[in-house]
């Protein structure tokens, strides 16, 4: 049932995204820790109000951009499940190019939240 949300700095030109969320569905069900593929639910959005640090100090375009990547589970996974998720997650993230970021410094960076079990609710329904 992992849940990624994937924000990603405006400045960041051409970014694949369908390539990019597929990518990282592929590299999160290869871990064999999700059940199945139609698990994985994944998002994508370009975020335009964002800082990092202090923004640039000569108040220039400010050369500074990130791609970030929450991946939230259910609770009862180990700590090197855990681990093992981020770090496939990054791998795959940092060999990712089909993006422009011509003269930026880009930050990549994947977390995990645990989300507890005992009150997460999923149903399926048909329309």
């Amino acid at each position: 049932m992992p849940q990624m949300f994937i924000d990603y700095s405006d400045n960041i030109q051409n970014l694949d995204c369908k390539k990019l969320m597929l990518g990282l569905n592929h590299t999160l069900f290869d871990t064999g820790l999700v059940g199945h593929p139609h698990d994985i639910k994944s998002r994508i959005q370009a975020v335009s109000n964002y800082l990092i640090g202090f923004g640039s100090e000569d108040g220039a375009v400010d050369n500074q951009a990130f791609i970030f990547v929450r991946l939230q589970g259910l609770s009862g996974r180990t700590e090197e499940q855990k681990n093992l998720m981020t770090d496939k997650l990054s791998e795959c993230l940092q060999s990712f190019t089909d993006y422009s970021a011509k003269g930026l410094e880009v930050q990549l960076c994947v977390e995990f939240a645990e989300m507890p079990k005992e009150i997460y609710r999923k149903k399926i329904v048909s329309g």
